[in-house]
């Protein structure tokens, strides 16, 4: 009989406190990785942006040499303005945007001895930043 008492007691389960260190554990490791995850998104819809300028700046090279001229606004890009040269539409609608669903900012004549300039605000949605909230410039490319 006091052999199967002390099989009991060898047998007792985790300690409240070894429950709770194995939690925080847990937490820690599951915050890291989701962390690394975002920054992982943040960047891939960084280098998807990039390309997605790459594509609009050779639209707006094919429009230039059609029209022999550059379009004064994204929109020429999907209207025809009346112009018997124009072979358009040059891009679809969802192209006009960045990753986070924000529109292109276009300039003609462009920003640094460029004939055009797009810009995205980047992550933040807002000019300037810095690491990930950096703007996304077409000279920049």
């Amino acid at each position: 009989m006091t052999h199967k008492k002390n099989m009991r007691k060898a047998q007792t389960g985790f300690s409240l406190i070894e429950i709770l260190v194995v939690m925080v554990m847990m937490a820690t490791l599951i915050g890291l990785v989701a962390n690394g995850i975002g920054k992982s998104k943040i960047k891939g819809q960084i280098q998807e942006t990039k390309i997605r300028i790459g594509k609009l700046k050779n639209k707006i090279e094919e429009y230039n040499l059609d029209l022999g001229y550059y379009p004064r606004s994204l929109d020429e890009l999907l209207n025809d303005n009346g112009d018997g040269n124009w072979m358009g539409p040059y891009i679809k609608k969802r192209d006009l945007k960045d990753a986070w669903s924000e529109s292109f900012n276009y300039s003609n004549p462009g920003q640094h001895d460029e004939e055009f300039s797009i810009v995205s605000y980047g992550y933040d949605k807002s000019p300037g930043g810095s690491q990930f909230d950096k703007d996304i410039n077409s000279w920049d490319l």
